[in-house]
């Protein structure tokens, strides 16, 4: 693995109560590219994300961010190879018990030990940013959705993480607001040089944002290029995908 490979997953096979629902994953990730998974609905693209967040551990192979063996390594460890690592959730995931200006900051609490003007001037900056420094006292459940949307892309960047993992990031956004937040992700790959990996079902975010696109289909990766050349793809299901038609079923698949 070089330099510059930020995720490596190497023959992952991920699934719930010892049933896959991915097998054979070979995936790798680089710094500075905007990677979009897309899939059918129940496809797994969700499972894969989790599996590369930390939150389910594959049932065989390994998932490696920076270089490192993610669940072979001790908590602590853990936590430090986290903090170069955002999430964004396809519901925001924002703690309703928390304000604004906290719910920002909880990143830099949980997995660094900076001194807490720091993390909360971070926070500040990031709100500031992205257009929601008003809103630091407020309480989720009184604001917008898009402005929660972009609470939650705030917390994700609040410590400039080196890589970035997107759960459908549109879903539920208008169009202007989803233009936004897709030009955010943007600069977060060409200013701050981020790796950035959405779970999508939107093809117009895979055909303006992504560098690269990875299909999943039948339990595993059916095929990764260009979005424009996997529209050019006669793969039924590839067709299917972006012609935003029914997903055939593959050949032998479930």
């Amino acid at each position: 693995m070089t330099a510059s490979g930020l995720v490596e997953l190497r023959d992952v096979a991920v699934g719930y109560a010892e049933s896959p629902v991915l097998t054979g994953i070979d995936l790798r990730i680089d710094a500075g590219e905007i990677v979009c998974i897309i899939g059918a609905s129940g496809s797994g693209k969700s499972t894969l994300l989790r599996a590369m967040v930390g939150l389910l551990e594959p049932a065989a192979g390994a998932v490696h961010l920076f270089g490192q063996d993610l669940y072979a390594m001790r908590r602590r460890s853990r936590g430090r190879v986290l903090s170069r690592v955002g999430v964004l959730f396809q519901n925001d995931a924002l703690f309703s018990s928390m304000s604004v200006l906290d719910n920002v900051m909880f990143p830099g609490r949980k997995l660094t030990d900076l001194p807490d003007e720091v993390i909360h001037e971070l926070a500040l900056i990031e709100l500031a940013r992205l257009g929601v420094d008003a809103l630091p006292e407020r309480m989720p459940q009184e604001i917008s959705g898009g402005q929660a949307k972009r609470v939650a892309l705030a917390r994700a960047n609040v410590l400039a993480p080196e890589l970035i993992f997107c759960d459908e990031p549109t879903a539920s956004l208008d169009p202007i607001n989803a233009a936004v937040l897709g030009r955010e992700l943007m600069r977060l790959r060409d200013d701050q040089g981020s790796a950035v990996v959405l779970v999508t079902h939107n093809m117009e975010v895979v055909r303006t944002l992504s560098d690269r696109t990875v299909v999943i289909a039948a339990g595993g990766i059916r095929a990764a290029g260009t979005a424009s050349a996997l529209e050019r793809s006669e793969d039924p299901q590839v067709k299917a995908l972006f012609r935003m038609e029914p997903v055939p079923r593959a050949p032998g698949g479930e």
